[in-house]
């Protein structure tokens, strides 16, 4: 999902004006609102939690700590995984990065759904999608967080919700077990 989709989404997940987003001359992510411009991902993204009401928003900025490693997962987002997932190589290693992280952990940042999440939900979204649902449950931490926070219809939006049941493996795998 490139950036300017994923500002689309998540200004509209944070219930902010979205303003014009698009890229600018350099290619740069850039969002105009009320003849002000802000440009780069982190920095756009930073804005809209200030100028949210929302949870999300809340959540993102409860601490100075906190606020600091949602921005460092930003900055992982457009740096490492939206250009990572590109990459089948890279893609792989990453999704078993991601599934050991949530071994341990419902949330990237604390213990709540943050920004960190969003930019990283909408960064893996096309790979996690392009997924067959056997691949999937190679990274069961990994789809379980992916799971939980599309079935947010405030994170979704108007994407179809990518299965992550294992149920339909009970027709291939009937036999009698002793």
């Amino acid at each position: 999902m490139c950036e300017v989709e994923a500002v689309n989404k998540i200004a509209k997940c944070l219930q902010v004006p979205t303003g014009k987003i698009q890229l600018n001359n350099e290619q740069v992510v850039t969002r105009i609102l009320n003849n002000k411009s802000v440009s780069g991902f982190a920095t756009i993204l930073n804005s809209l939690v200030k100028e949210s009401n929302s949870d999300i928003a809340k959540n993102s900025t409860a601490s100075r700590e906190i606020e600091v490693q949602v921005y460092q997962w930003i900055e992982y987002a457009v740096l490492y995984v939206a250009p990572g997932s590109k990459d089948r190589h890279c893609s792989l290693q990453m999704l078993r990065d991601f599934n050991k992280l949530f071994l341990s952990k419902s949330y990237l940042v604390g213990y709540s759904l943050t920004l960190a999440d969003l930019a990283v939900f909408y960064a893996i979204h096309d790979l996690m999608k392009s997924l067959t649902p056997i691949d999937r449950e190679h990274y069961l931490n990994l789809s379980r967080w992916f799971d939980h926070l599309q079935q947010i219809p405030e994170i979704r939006q108007e994407a179809e919700l990518l299965n992550f049941t294992t149920i339909y493996l009970h027709g291939w795998a009937t036999g009698t077990h002793v």
